[in-house]
């Protein structure tokens, strides 16, 4: 069996199905996705250093932002950095 591309006709009357090209044409927007949350905790590499709170991204040192670089936290204001755990 060899696959091929169906389109619908500009004029076509039919229902919306999976066949619509995406981004869905007309009014319909598609559906929201779930918002993420964090449920971990930072963890410091250096045991001596602040843990974070559970469901939080900030820097437990100073709550300023994180950066997360291939699942490695560091803060952009301090010089903590850890995981999350």
């Amino acid at each position: 069996m060899t696959s091929q591309l169906i389109q619908n006709a500009a004029d076509s009357t039919t229902d919306r199905t999976d066949s619509e090209r995406f981004p869905y044409e007309g009014d319909h927007a598609g559906y929201a996705l779930p918002t993420a949350t964090a449920r971990g905790v930072l963890r410091p590499t250096d045991t001596s250093e602040a843990i974070g709170a559970a469901g939080s991204l900030d820097c437990p040192a100073c709550d300023s932002e994180t950066t997360n670089g291939a699942g490695l936290f560091a803060c952009t204001d301090c010089s903590w950095e850890g995981t999350l755990r």
